[in-house]
């Protein structure tokens, strides 16, 4: 059961982990391949999930500190193989009576060796097919983290505990790295069945050349962010959406980039005009993204104010629901890949900076040629 809870656990507090780390991971990959797979963050996710899970069954079940009276000696084996005798003496097992082979494998001399077994051998098929590792750097990333898994036990869970609540020792190193190893062997049958760490990044490139709403409403998140720094610092009266009209009328002036898009990789193109529609889409995205909700919200907190009056009783939903249907359209916007209002109004469209394999090779060629070729022309002009 204790097993059971510690799963349970994880599974409660990954969705909170997750949501930390969604947009961190989001910003990783628009900079590095200019999309988000579904296939890698299925993959990571789970390998996240999976390492807070072995991580709970490590800690759990945290017993009362006012009962734990334990020495670190005492709480620790450097014997190593000494599961092996512990079978041998303890588990009915006896290579003559097959009888008793099914009642050993019950014994916990014989499922808490094999258990240790498992609980690494997704560990090592991560390293190997997602990963790319060599069976030397698994072994030694295996043995690292079933180090840190005992020093944790030994440690008292980093010294919270007034000493060890679990026995810190060898043999687990010893049985989760040949399941790291294991997992390692077991990684060709992933490697064979899914597809590659290197098709999954050429897929992930080619998508990336394409810049989606997503990008583009991640990337005024963070130049939203950015701005907000220096205006809550100065202290200043002036409105926020002042300097929000400001930085996304004049910043994409020098070359097509704010920030934010520049972290994304990406930057605006327009045929023609260019000057006059930057400035005439950062004036439209203040509009859409803050006078509206900024709006909406201030006209909430009037009616706030005297919220026995009928009038708020009557308009407070109706602007509450206003606010919230906003929020939906612009969200179900970018999750169809429509473009926004302002880039219509504007006829601003986006261009990734982020090149595929294929065409940096070609353009690393066409560089070469003509560098090359510059090269031969310099070395006949001076013949």
């Amino acid at each position: 059961m204790g097993y059971i809870n510690s799963i349970k656990i994880a599974m409660l507090v990954f969705p909170f982990l997750a949501f930390l780390i969604t947009l961190p991971y989001m910003i990783i990959n628009y900079r590095k391949y200019g999309s988000v797979n579904k296939l890698r963050t299925l993959i990571l996710y789970s390998f996240i999930l999976y390492l807070l899970t072995m991580y709970f069954l490590v800690i759990l079940p945290l017993p009362n500190p006012d009962t734990i009276h334990t020495t670190y000696t005492q709480m620790l084996n450097l014997v190593p193989f000494s599961f092996v005798l512990d079978f041998l003496k303890e588990s009915p097992f006896e290579i003559s009576k097959p009888a008793t082979w099914i009642l050993s494998v019950k014994d916990p001399t014989f499922y808490v060796p094999a258990f240790n077994v498992l609980m690494l051998i997704p560990f090592g098929m991560y390293l190997r097919y997602y990963f790319k590792c060599s069976f030397k750097k698994t072994l030694l990333l295996t043995v690292l983290l079933s180090l840190f898994f005992e020093l944790t036990q030994l440690s008292g869970l980093y010294f919270l505990y007034p000493g060890p609540y679990r026995l810190a020792d060898i043999d687990d190193i010893i049985q989760n790295t040949t399941g790291g190893c294991i997992g390692y062997a077991l990684g060709a049958l992933a490697m064979w069945l899914l597809p590659s760490r290197d098709k999954i990044d050429e897929e992930a490139l080619e998508a990336g050349l394409q810049v989606t709403q997503i990008r583009v409403g991640l990337s005024l998140l963070i130049d939203t962010f950015i701005v907000a720094i220096p205006y809550n610092l100065s202290n200043t009266t002036l409105p926020f959406s002042l300097f929000i009209a400001l930085y996304f009328a004049v910043v994409p002036l020098f070359n097509g980039k704010t920030l934010g898009s520049a972290l994304l990789r990406f930057k605006l193109s327009y045929k023609k005009q260019r000057i006059s529609l930057t400035m005439l889409r950062g004036l439209l995205i203040t509009g859409y993204f803050y006078l509206i909700p900024d709006g909406l919200l201030y006209l909430t907190n009037e009616f706030n104010k005297t919220p026995d009056s009928m009038l708020f009783l009557a308009l407070f939903p109706i602007i509450f629901a206003a606010l919230i249907l906003f929020l939906v359209i612009t969200a179900v916007l970018m999750l169809m890949n429509k473009r926004f209002l302002f880039d219509q109004l504007s006829g601003s469209y986006y261009t990734s900076t982020v090149q595929n394999g294929q065409s940096a090779k070609i353009d690393t060629a066409e560089t070469k040629a003509e560098t090359k070729a510059e090269a031969q022309a310099k070395a006949e002009k001076d013949i």
